[in-house]
């Protein structure tokens, strides 16, 4: 027998009735929520007010700023967007993040994508499968998945992130002390105790042997985070070390507050499933990040699934 679900379309001044009307539901009830433009940014309201969400449904958020983060407690969370960021005036351009995030595409103007048969059919299909996880739902012409992120994924990145960690730890506090050249520029040396990052790769490719994917020690140098040790690859070979963190990139807006990020992430051009954490000095000052991330092979199939190089 098929459980109670609730699928709520939410308009823009309404969230806290929705908290209200989501709080009174059936705990076995599912529950989808449904946004577009500033609905979209409140969608993302709404998720951080309940305990629980099926799915979070995003129409392109009219987000400036800083990116918004949904939190765990959302099961599945889609936000749909145009690449072409001047048919959006730059709106709904992949500016909410969290654990369990996919992306999906659409070539929709701004102001037509919430009237887009093919969005409303690809919204009902969301819905048909969670009421329905052995129903079939048709293909939509149009709207394209582009990554989806698992929670099983995640807490593999979670927990390499944890391990990376640790092992540094075991080698001491980090600390800055001096300078060292980096691909031909000089960055603040960052150390773990007594032994310097810069140029050393024994901790990231230790981390990777045991547990596959890619690891990276940055250095703060002004208000750029430069890789120091790494074992990321250029499209050469070669490992990315001297590279920045995308100083316009969501990552480096969280590290900038202080706060870690996971979720996917474009680095050098690729997609990663990424967990990013600030790495502090004894006065608990930001002076590197750790990151840990595994590269996202290929596109989604039919059945949105992907794999990850391990």
């Amino acid at each position: 027998m098929l459980s109670e679900y609730f699928a709520l379309p939410l308009a823009q001044h309404n969230w806290r009735d929705a908290v209200k009307l989501i709080k009174q539901q059936k705990p076995e009830s599912k529950i989808v929520v449904i946004g577009y433009s500033l609905g979209a940014n409140n969608s993302t309201y709404v998720a951080q007010n309940v305990k629980h969400l099926d799915e979070l449904i995003a129409i392109q958020a009219s987000v400036w700023g800083r990116a918004t983060a949904v939190g765990e407690n959302v099961v599945k969370a889609i936000e749909i967007y145009n690449p072409k960021f001047w048919r959006t005036a730059g709106l709904g351009a992949k500016r909410l993040v969290g654990i369990h995030f996919s992306y999906v595409t659409n070539s929709d103007s701004h102001f037509y994508a919430d009237d887009d048969p093919e969005v409303h059919k690809f919204v009902f299909n969301e819905v048909k499968k969670l009421a329905d996880p052995t129903a079939s739902a048709k293909s939509v012409s149009g709207v394209q998945p582009e990554g989806v992120v698992g929670a099983q994924d995640m807490q593999k990145v979670k927990a390499a992130m944890a391990l990376l960690k640790s092992e540094s730890e075991k080698l001491g506090p980090a600390k800055i002390e001096g300078t060292d050249t980096i691909e031909g520029n000089a960055v603040p040396a960052v150390f773990f105790g007594a032994t310097k990052m810069n140029n050393n790769f024994t901790l990231v490719d230790e981390i990777v042997k045991e547990v596959g994917g890619t690891a990276t020690i940055f250095v703060k140098s002004g208000a750029d985070y430069v890789r120091v040790a790494t074992n990321v690859k250029r499209d050469d070979g070669s490992r990315a070390i001297g590279t920045i963190l995308d100083p316009k990139g969501k990552v480096i807006e969280f590290i900038n507050m202080n706060e870690a990020f996971y979720g996917e992430a474009t680095i050098l051009g690729k997609p990663y499933l990424t967990g990013y954490e600030p790495v502090h000095d004894a006065q608990n000052n930001v002076i590197g990040i750790y990151y840990f991330g595994y590269l996202v092979r290929g596109s989604l199939t039919s059945q949105e699934q992907q794999t990850l190089e391990r």
